[in-house]
């Protein structure tokens, strides 16, 4: 686990990437952002000097993983973690930036640790930045992987029903439903249950169980993966923000 940058340093613009780098065990994993039914999301809290601002941290595309029986998203082997840090003002040339922060995580197989490090890094404000040869093939994958909106194409639709919410896609848009599965964004699916898919007047319909902890919702929002990619450029994840509606 360590902080690493994909330059040797930041330029005077004072926008920069840096990444929290997570290697784990063989079969323990760590959590996503919205981690489902269980478990808690890698968090950190930046110290940072005057002038600087962190952005939210940006989390890799989740997979299914299990605390013992119970399913929920998260992250296993080795990921990172991007964080973009911008300076309200320009910085000098020769500058050194010191940040360090006070990170946390738990990580579960068939039990559950939780973790806490503090980490930091010493940059310098250069002329002309140089990508590291280690660090920047990292963080161009990360950005490779990184989920993309849904074509609007799609005409994809959203139904609240009293038990559960369902997911509708038009069927002439993938010949099969296998390999599908929806990694929701909050807490009002249920995670650890399963999600049949069926088709019915057109539409691919994936029904997903409301989970009774969940609050009222005008979206449903989250990640549409697909185990084969969706198009030629072999993305597996697509964002989707859809509103809501009764039938």
């Amino acid at each position: 686990m360590n902080l690493e940058s994909e330059y040797n340093g930041i330029d005077s613009n004072g926008s920069f990437w840096l990444a929290w780098r997570i290697k784990r065990e063989k079969s323990w994993h760590t959590y996503w952002k919205y981690p489902g039914d269980v478990g808690v999301a890698p968090m950190v809290e930046w110290s940072l000097p005057s002038g600087l601002v962190a952005e939210d941290l940006v989390f890799p595309p989740p997979k299914k993983v299990s605390m013992g029986k119970v399913r929920a998203y998260g992250h296993t082997g080795e990921t990172l973690f991007l964080c973009r840090f911008r300076a309200q003002n320009p910085l000098p040339i020769g500058k050194k930036i010191s940040i360090s922060g006070n990170f946390s995580w738990l990580t579960c197989s068939v039990t559950c640790l939780p973790g806490n490090a503090e980490m930091s890094i010493d940059l310098s404000v250069l002329q002309n930045p140089v990508p590291d040869p280690l660090c920047k093939p990292r963080f161009d994958s990360f950005r490779r992987e990184r989920p993309i909106a849904c074509p609007n194409f799609w005409e994809a639709q959203a139904i609240e029903e009293p038990s559960r919410f369902l997911l509708k896609i038009p069927f002439h848009l993938f010949d099969s439903p296998s390999g599908i599965y929806f990694f929701n964004e909050g807490k009002n699916i249920l995670s650890n249950v399963p999600q049949p898919v069926s088709r019915y007047k057109g539409f691919w319909e994936i029904s997903l169980k409301k989970s009774p902890w969940g609050k009222p919702q005008r979206y449903l929002k989250g990640l549409l993966y697909k185990a084969d990619g969706w198009d030629s450029s072999a993305k597996s994840f697509y964002k989707l923000n859809l509103r809501l509606r009764a039938e």
